[in-house]
């Protein structure tokens, strides 16, 4: 594939002229043909007939399959609808007698959880157990402050953790005593 470059070695320039630097060098060479365009093309026409090929093998050996499951296990509704039971075993997770949409079921699912999170109620009576107002709950928990768990003296070696302003992360600072 690869060829030499010819040069013309006599060059008519006028006289006078230097042509020292130019230099021919016969082993040099170029490739000539890269690429081959005819070969590239069949080959992507050979590969895309050879997708639709198995498109439709596939196809038909699946309608080959479907046909014979068919003529082996047959149709056979009535005995399945004898079988079926007429309600879902428990728990049903919406009404059978009066099905009502999405929207209305979701609303009523909201109202149900805001009645619950926003007014008192018993939990457990026989314990004294009651529900309080969640705006209330945040309000005593911010007012009591949360519980922590000290660390132990000497432990750490006389250090505690502590955020730093400028980045979030921690930084030691020495415990005075």
């Amino acid at each position: 594939m690869a060829e030499t470059t010819k040069h013309n070695r006599e060059h008519k320039h006028g006289a006078g002229a230097d042509h020292s630097h130019e230099e021919v060098n016969g082993q040099v060479s170029f490739e000539r043909g890269d690429v081959n365009v005819y070969q590239i093309t069949a080959f992507g026409v050979g590969l895309l007939i050879s997708c639709i090929v198995v498109v439709f093998a596939m196809w038909a050996m699946f309608h080959f399959l479907a046909k014979r499951e068919d003529k082996v296990n047959g149709l056979n509704t009535p005995a399945m609808l004898k079988e079926r039971p007429t309600l879902p075993p428990e728990p049903r997770l919406q009404g059978i007698v009066k099905p009502e949409p999405p929207s209305v079921e979701l609303a009523q699912l909201r109202a149900d959880e805001d009645a619950i999170l926003n007014n008192f109620g018993w939990i457990d009576p026989a314990k004294g157990t009651v529900r309080i107002p969640i705006s209330l709950a945040v309000d005593m928990v911010a007012a009591k402050g949360l519980p922590s768990k000290p660390t132990p003296a000497g432990a750490d070696g006389g250090f505690r953790m502590i955020p730093l302003d400028s980045n979030s992360g921690r930084t030691f600072e020495k415990i005075s005593q």
